[in-house]
């Protein structure tokens, strides 16, 4: 009974997440009509949300592959760290404001590929969506670093589609049962 009481929480914080995300993808859409900075700080607070999802996902779901659980801890950890500097140095310069979030959305499609790849616990279809929304990321978030010369709202357009995809897996993971599968046991939480 406490198993199915601790995936639950799991559960809606999953749908939690992932509703989060998709509204913050939406609004900063919405937001760039009036100022590029609101809408960055509106996809700042989806990552915070990210980057708490996945230390959640590190610490309570993965009972094995402790460089996995290692690897979405830091990623957890860089997304709000990277998430709360760029709110503290908002009068930074804009292009520098734009590289932090995709160095997260980095580290974030990467942890959806190690989770894609290698959790072998997971049914196949929900590992091949990881690995979807982790290459999805990763492409998306190297735009920023592979064209320069993109505009700041091309920018925000992809990390919004970016938000989308990870939001829309939170989801989807959120519903299924996968994480009763690859929940770690009490004990062995320390």
């Amino acid at each position: 009974m406490s198993d199915r009481r601790s995936t639950t929480w799991i559960r809606i914080l999953d749908d939690a997440v992932g509703l989060i995300v998709i509204v913050v993808a939406i609004v900063a859409v919405l937001e760039l009509a009036f100022s590029f900075l609101y809408a960055l700080e509106v996809l700042l607070i989806g990552l915070i949300a990210i980057g708490i999802a996945w230390i959640v996902m590190g610490v309570y779901v993965l009972r094995a592959y402790l460089y996995a659980r290692v690897f979405m801890l830091i990623t957890g950890f860089a997304a709000i760290v990277i998430s709360v500097l760029n709110f503290i140095f908002i009068s930074l310069p804009i292009e520098y404001l734009v590289i932090y979030p995709a160095i997260a959305m980095l580290l974030v499609g990467s942890s959806r590929l190690v989770l894609g790849l290698f959790i072998y616990e997971i049914p196949l279809w929900i590992r091949m969506l990881q690995v979807l929304a982790g290459i999805l990321t990763l492409n998306l978030a190297a735009y920023v670093f592979i064209f320069p010369g993109i505009t700041l709202t091309g920018v925000i357009i992809l990390l919004v589609v970016s938000f989308l995809a990870n939001g829309l897996v939170r989801l989807i993971m959120g519903r299924t049962d996968v994480k009763q599968k690859i929940m770690q046991k009490n004990e062995d939480v320390s």
